[in-house]
């Protein structure tokens, strides 16, 4: 029963996390900023995710997830009544970053936890990334609809959310107290951040074109708000857009998913994923019938970028023993938070000398990720060893 609960907790985080992401373009504007800012907005977020997600991972193995992740949410519930009741620059910029820093916490920990304690790993994978789109897609509905009464009141009401997340932490997540991993004796927080130098060439490679990719699906997630909001259509037309996403994504991973489930978890997947989705970005942003293309054939973007976020989560799930997925999901979130940091960045740039070079440039990096995976030949030559022999 827990288990399923569990599954509401990935809803209710993806709908507190996703609820401003309307508006944000707007409240930006509102503070006199210029579009690329938007870009380097999203960045702040992702740079605390990177930056505290292997230390949280680390935390979590060594006493307990569930008591980091409520330490997590509550961080980024003052961080975001910031946002309501300030508007100073320098202020929102401090805490956009504790923001991220907050998140890294249940993202990680809820996403190693649900591996550790799920007897299908794929099925979990799948359902997670289900119910996460429902929360997403409804938040985007909601928001939509509310933005044209409020804007400000979202990040409040984002605020209160999260009291009601931590409290379903509270209840659902089991304690795991005692310790999961032994540590050497000198070992100290900071360290975790060091772990990188112990991935072989091989894991880097991997994890860079997963950085790569993640590089291209947020950019495409952020620059998509904008860019059809600058082709005349209301906060309330992009919200009924994503939730035609968000439909479609969670078909996907209940019906579409579980039938390729012998197939997922490999690299000839993962590269031919990559591909496809590099042919319809380059077809649906190349030509002038853009909303008909985003409602058609871009939807089979959204079922392949499903199928490949499951596979890749698997693939990696099998890699590491039980007992150092904490710190194993604080590493791959980094490389993940890595791509979330350097896209709205580059993409920010991009998009104000031409917003069409965006999507080319998201093409070029789905690419790349192809080429790196093609080096890698098979899953057997993966192998990721997260302590120190």
């Amino acid at each position: 029963m827990k288990q399923k609960c569990l599954y509401v907790i990935f809803m209710l985080q993806a709908f507190v996390f996703n609820l401003s992401n309307v508006i944000t373009p707007a409240y930006l504007s509102d503070l006199g900023l210029e579009k690329y800012y938007f870009g380097y907005f999203f960045a702040l977020w992702s740079f605390g995710m990177l930056v505290s997600s292997p230390i949280w991972g680390t935390l979590g193995d060594l006493y307990g997830k569930k008591r980091f992740v409520i330490i997590g949410l509550l961080i980024y519930g003052f961080s975001q009544a910031v946002f309501y009741y300030s508007d100073s620059i320098s202020i929102l910029i401090f805490f956009r970053v504790l923001s991220g820093v907050g998140v890294g916490a249940p993202v990680t920990l809820l996403f190693s936890y649900l591996i550790s304690t799920s007897k299908k790993v794929e099925i979990g994978l799948a359902k997670r990334m289900a119910f996460l789109t429902i929360g997403a897609t409804l938040s985007y509905k909601v928001a939509g609809e509310l933005s044209t009464h409020m804007q400000n009141e979202l990040f409040l009401m984002q605020s209160l959310l999260t009291s009601v997340l931590i409290l379903m932490v509270v209840i659902i997540v089991k304690n795991d107290d005692s310790p999961h991993c032994v540590l050497p004796k000198q070992y100290n927080l900071f360290n975790s951040l060091k772990e990188f130098r112990l991935l072989n060439i091989r894991n880097t490679m991997f994890l860079f074109s997963i950085t790569l990719t993640t590089m291209t699906f947020v950019t495409i997630d952020r620059f998509i708000d904008l860019y059809v909001i600058d082709q005349g259509l209301s906060p309330l037309e992009l919200g009924n857009l994503k939730t035609i996403f968000g439909i479609v994504t969670i078909m996907a991973n209940f019906y579409i998913i579980p039938k390729l489930r012998t197939f997922l978890g490999n690299v000839y997947i993962l590269q031919t994923t990559e591909l496809l989705m590099a042919i319809i970005v380059l077809v649906t942003f190349q030509d002038n019938q853009l909303i008909i293309l985003l409602y058609t054939i871009f939807l089979g973007y959204v079922v392949l970028r499903a199928i490949f976020t499951v596979s890749e989560q698997l693939y990696l799930s099998n890699q590491v023993e039980n007992s150092d997925l904490g710190r194993f999901m604080g590493l791959r979130q980094s490389f993940t938070c890595l791509g979330m940091l350097l896209g709205p960045i580059i993409g920010g740039h991009i998009y104000t000398e031409n917003p069409i070079n965006l999507f080319v440039f998201c093409v070029v990096s789905l690419l790349l990720s192809s080429i790196i995976l093609s080096v890698i030949k098979s899953p057997e030559s993966f192998r990721i060893k997260i302590l120190a022999k």
